[in-house]
């Protein structure tokens, strides 16, 4: 299997920034990280195979990473993470 992506282009503090979020390599919940641009890999563990509840766990992961800063979409409207 291909390793699965969640990718989202966002401004962080008026930067461009891609955050994204590996659901598993072989398989769903098989060695998930969560990046932000170029930056290292955050590992999780996640027991689930589920995609959204592995989602959920790197979105908690990013939102972790960015804390305290300002995440806007591209037109300046606040980020929501749906």
């Amino acid at each position: 299997m291909s390793s699965l992506r969640w990718i989202r282009n966002i401004l962080v503090d008026g930067e461009k920034v891609t955050m994204e979020i590996v659901l598993g390599v072989d398989y769903l919940g098989h060695r998930c990280y969560a990046k932000i641009n170029k930056d290292s890999e955050i590992w999780f563990e996640c027991v689930s195979t589920e995609r959204s509840e592995i989602i959920e766990k790197g979105k908690n992961v990013l939102k972790k990473a960015l804390k305290g800063k300002s995440l806007t979409f591209g037109d300046g409207s606040p980020y929501n993470w749906q």
